[in-house]
Parts: structure tokens; sequence; C-alpha cells
């Protein structure tokens, strides 16, 4: 009895699906995890973030790589390019309610409140005085965040250059109302009746753990250039489930990057757009979860002698399937002055892609002499990842192969998404995997992967310091052409080689598989598809 209603729901469901696809009007998805928080200032995962991009909008938006107007409809800079005044154009928030420039201030002061302690308070150092407000060391007033009218924001950037557009872009920039965040106090973005936005869509229904429903917000500015009427967001689905849910027809969409999965699909006629959206690291905490295991990995031999130990070419063929072992920090595809990156900044050093057990021992042995300890000395390290069967599969691997070439032993710590990025930020893990999705040449901004091993970066988790690959990410990030740009990320990425500060293993690419009828308008290499702007075939 319970296998023939199990059928008779499935079959519900696929007619369901179906009929709503038809109609042009709803789109359900798979979600791999359950969002942790959709509060702007503390959102700190790709499916919280993607959730706050649907229900909230900043003063610009970034669609295909470019930005667009979205709450302010113009702007101007001074010819330095560290100095932006925005004209926003009259919204409202969901309930209808004016939004205007003061609720932007607000929300600015509220990240960076120096009481606050936000997660993703690093997010506003972009403007000018703001980390030292943050810091308690500089007044309000001293800030670069000024309301010239109602509608008229001037902001003044911490640095000159390329970057500033799409820094105030970053969903913690995102307003949010006063009075509905004072009310709603710490639950602030813990379920659906304490959220409220001013993007394009909406949330309907939220069951932990399960699903979200998302709706048109009928009173976002530009709603008639949202196709989709609803969006259901299916919880913990990912690899053979979302397979198998997409071949019934409960789902229209999921993210892939095994062919296992995606591959079949296509031979069902099934269509996807595909990018490269990762480089899959193993993060090196070189302050160590212990005195001890810090002692060791900030020593650079040894983590020299890690890199050496690691079969990349294996992992692929293995259990890392569709990806490509990854000897450099930026990718094939990422684009150069004039040509490819790759093409016009070789490199005569590259991380191997093999494993090299001769040199992973030299290297060893040289970091033993260095810090005047024996194998025995070694400490045990812990190995931190988000509690998924692929993470788990990469990290057996990976330990193996260090207890084979190095009589290096680990353990592997897997935690739930909440637990995981606690640990991380409290710096509980000496390696860690987690899924971070990663530029390359164009994340030379804070946050992104080129400042992950900066010196000066607040947000920086990983304990490795170099001042002369911090002056670097200053000159990336101050460019105003992209030569110089580029030239200085070029030089970064042979420190990085040469340091490792991290076990750089692969780069990864992302196919979003959807039914026929669907037509995605824009992919955003962090959060894949953006879903809010799909939209259907007639």
């Amino acid at each position: 009895m319970k296998r023939i209603l199990s059928l008779l729901v499935a079959l519900c469901l696929v007619l369901t699906s179906a009929l709503a696809l038809a109609d042009g009007h709803t789109l359900t998805w798979a979600r791999g995890y359950e969002s942790t928080s959709l509060d702007p200032a503390e959102s700190s995962d790709d499916e919280s973030n993607n959730i706050v991009s649907y229900t909230t909008e900043g003063l610009v938006r970034i669609i295909n790589g470019e930005v667009v107007p979205g709450i302010a409809e113009s702007w101007e800079s001074n010819e330095a390019g560290d100095v932006y005044t925005f004209h926003l154009r009259k919204s409202v928030w969901s309930d209808g309610t004016e939004l205007n420039a003061n609720d932007f201030a607000y929300s600015f002061f509220r990240l960076v409140d120096p009481e606050a302690g936000h997660t993703q308070a690093a997010s506003g150092y972009c403007v000018k005085n703001a980390e030292a407000y943050s810091a308690g060391s500089a007044a309000k007033e001293d800030v670069g965040y000024k309301v010239i009218d109602d509608y008229t924001i001037e902001i003044t950037f911490a640095s000159q250059g390329m970057e500033n557009l799409f820094l105030v872009a970053d969903n913690a920039l995102h307003p949010v109302k006063q009075s509905f965040v004072e009310e709603a106090g710490e639950a602030y973005g813990s379920d659906k009746d304490h959220v409220l936005g001013n993007g394009p869509m909406v949330i309907t229904d939220w069951l932990h753990e399960s699903q979200m429903v998302l709706s048109r917000n009928e009173n976002y500015w530009n709603k008639d250039a949202i196709k989709v009427d609803s969006l259901i967001g299916m919880c913990n689905v990912s690899g053979a489930t979302a397979q198998e849910m997409m071949m019934t027809g409960m789902i229209d969409l999921a993210g892939f990057s095994d062919p296992t999965y995606y591959e079949p699909l296509y031979d069902m006629d099934y269509v996807g757009t595909t990018y490269t959206n990762t480089d899959q690291f193993i993060q090196i905490n070189q302050n160590g979860r212990t005195e001890e295991t810090g002692r060791f990995l900030s020593n650079v031999n040894f983590r020299r002698a890690l890199s050496y130990a690691i079969d990349r070419t294996a992992l692929v063929n293995t259990v890392m399937l569709g990806q490509t072992p990854a000897y450099r920090l930026v990718d094939p595809d990422a684009a150069g002055v004039d040509g490819k990156f790759v093409d016009e900044y070789p490199l005569e050093e590259t991380i191997n892609v093999v494993q090299d057990p001769e040199k992973a021992k030299a290297c060893l042995a040289l970091a033993l002499e260095e810090l005047g300890a024996t194998e025995a000395d070694i400490p045990e390290f812990s190995m931190l990842c988000y509690d998924t069967q692929g993470n788990l599969t990469k990290l057996q691997a990976v330990q193996d192969m260090l207890l084979v070439n190095l009589g290096v032993h680990c353990t592997i710590d897997p935690q739930p998404i909440q637990q995981m990025i606690a640990k991380v930020y409290s710096s509980d893990f000496d390696f860690w995997t987690g899924g971070v999705a990663i530029g390359t040449v164009d994340a030379a901004s804070p946050g992104g992967v080129l400042s992950y091993w900066d010196a000066n970066d607040p947000d920086a988790l990983f304990g490795y310091t170099n001042t002369e690959y911090a002056a670097l990410l200053d000159v990336a990030q101050q460019a105003t052409d992209y030569k110089t740009r580029y030239d200085a990320i070029a030089e970064m990425e042979k420190i990085f080689i040469s340091e490792v500060p991290t076990l750089l293993l692969t780069w990864q690419t992302q196919n979003v598989v959807y039914r026929p009828g669907i037509v995605i308008t824009n992919v955003d290499a962090g959060f894949g598809a953006d879903l809010a702007f799909v939209d259907f075939e007639e």
C-alpha cells in the first residue's frame, strides 16, 4: 500500500511540475542545503546568498558580468574613480512602503556597526574609513557614505580603480528596513515572517530543511522583467537524488559538476548552461587548530611537501569526476588583455598535477630540519568539511595520499553547514574544504580568492602573511586598466605557487541542467543560475 501511495504522489508531482512549466509560471529547483541566514549582514554561504539576491536589491546588479542599474537608476564618478554619486529611482519595499537613501545608509552603518560584529562587515570596508569606524577608531561622520537627499547617495571608496562598482553590488550592502529589523531582533532573516526585502521575489513559504517557495514581488520596480511567478527550492537535493528527481519530473532544474549525473540527463534531451565556477581547494589554516599543528602548517617547506604528495590527476579520475587538475591559480578560460590570461602570462613553475613522492619527502626533510623536529613529532591534523559524500570521498583520498607519501596522519571532521561555518570562523580546523565558489582574475576584490591570502584583509581566514603579495593586491585592486591589473595578478600567482598558502586541487565546471522551454538569461559564477530572471519559451 505504501509503495502504491508513493507512486501516486510521484505521479502527481510530475504532472504538477509539467503543467506549471507549460504555463511558464513555476520552476522547481534543487538546493544543496538549507540557508543559514537571509540577513544580508550575516549571509555567508551560497544557498543563503542566492536567496538574498532574489529577495533584495542593492544600488546596482551584476548581470552576465556587467554592472547594471538596480535601485540606483544612474551614477557618475570623479576622474580617479574613488567617489561615486548614485541617483536612486523611486521604489518601495515588498510591503509597499517607501524606500529611499536613508534606508541604504541605515543598512550600511548597521553592517559596519562596531557593536554588532556582523559576519559580513568586511564587505563594507571598501568605503573610506568604514573599517576604522568598525574598529572604533573613527567617527561615523568620517565614513565615506553620505546621504545627499532622499534619492542621492555619495560614496567615497577606500581605493581607486575598477573594482568599486562591483564592490557596491555585494549582497551585504543590500538594504534592510529599519523598523522591521528592529522589531524582529535576533530572529531577522531566520524564517519567512522575519524577512522583508525590495528585490524581484518574496518568500511565501519556508519549511526548513525541506523547501522554500518564492513568488514574484508585485511591488518590485521592474516587475515586468520577472517572467516566473513562483520558484520552489527543494532543500538537501544534489547528486544522484537531484538526477532522479529530474528524471521523474519532480524538479525542473539542478546544478551538477559530476558527469555521472548530468550526462544521462543530456542524453534525455535536457539542456544546460556550463561555466567554470570554482577553484577547488583544501584550505590550510596556517595558524593551526592547535599550537602544534600551526607550527608545522606555517612552514613553507611542509606545505610544499603536502602539495607534492597529492595526485590531482588521480583525484579527477576517481572522486572529482568532470573536473580538471589545476596547475596554476588562474583557470585556462580566464580572459587576459587581448587573449587568454594563461597564454599571456606563462609560468616557469606550476603546481604538480601528479604526485611526486621524492620531492614531497625532500621538502618534508627540509621542513623538519628548519623546525628542529623529527617525523615522530608531526601531529595529527583535522580535515573539516561540509558533510556530503563528495567531500568525504575527496578528503579520504587526500588523507590516504598524505599518509602513504609522507606518513602524515589526518582525521576527517564532517559537519552540517552551520556548524562547519562556525568552525571555519573560529579557526577550529587545520584543513578545510567547503565548496568555496571562486573567481580568478576578476576576483582581486576584498573577499575574492586573491584576497584570501592578503595579510591586510580582515576577512582572511588562513593565517598567511606576505607583504609583497598584499602590495600587489593593492595594485590590482586600484588599477584603472586591465594590463596593470593582470600584471600584478600574474606576480601574485607566482607567489601563490611558491608559497603554497593552500592546496589548490582542480578547476570545477558546473552544469546547470534544466528542462527544454526554460531560458537562463544570467549565470553567476558564485551562485549558479539567476532564477529570479529566468525566462520561458512560448
